[in-house]
This record gives C-alpha cells, structure tokens and sequence, in this order.
C-alpha cells in the first residue's frame, strides 16, 4: 500500500513540475535560445511538435530543434546546465539538415531580441 502511495505521490510530483515548465514555456524558450546564441550567434532555434501544433497535453515533450555547427553535446550539456531538461527533447542538426525538418514538420522559429 506504501508503495502505491508513493508513486501516487511521485506522478503528482512530476505532474505539477511540467505544468510549471508550460506555465512558463516562455522563459524556458528564452532561457534556451539565449544559451544557444551564447554559444553560436548564428545558430537558428526552432520549436515542433505537438506544442507547435498547439496539441500538446501535460504529458507532451517538447521538442526543440537547434541548428548549429557545434557538436550536439556540447550544446545539450549547455541547456541542461541551465535548467533546459525534461521535458524538452533537444534535437541539434546541421544547417543542411533543416529542410528535411521542413518538409515533415511545422517549425516555429524562437527568437528574441539581441542583448547588448
């Protein structure tokens, strides 16, 4: 019975975490795309999906495309150091690769405007 409590417990726990996440999806995008441009002023962020398409539900990842030279691993670890983790589903691509993305997908493009 403990244990049922307990992940009860721990689904109400996570639950509230992501409605907080989408609650401010807004700072979390700037948070991400200010990373990003930190480190590639050229690189492009882009978000799809089921958020793009307004269908998503609290359950939802969302799913943020980055468009960069620099290796995904240096970029991921960027955005987790600064609290950009799950529920984001972080997909780092080339330029080249992005039409591919188009093709398949609704893009909405994240931008915010330049710190000086």
């Amino acid at each position: 019975m403990r244990c049922l409590w307990l992940s009860e417990r721990l689904l109400i726990e996570e639950a509230k975490r992501r409605a907080e996440i989408y609650e401010n999806l807004l700072s979390y995008l700037k948070t991400a795309y200010y990373v990003v441009k930190g480190l590639d002023k050229n690189a492009e962020i882009y978000i799809f999906g089921s958020v793009a398409d307004k269908r998503n539900l609290i359950s939802s990842d969302i799913d943020l495309l980055v468009v960069t030279d620099l290796p995904p691993e240096i970029v991921i670890a960027k955005l987790w150091e600064n609290g950009i983790t799950d529920p984001f589903e972080i997909h780092v691509v080339k330029s080249e690769t992005l039409n591919l993305y188009k093709q398949r997908t609704k893009l909405e493009k994240v931008e915010f405007p330049v710190r000086t």
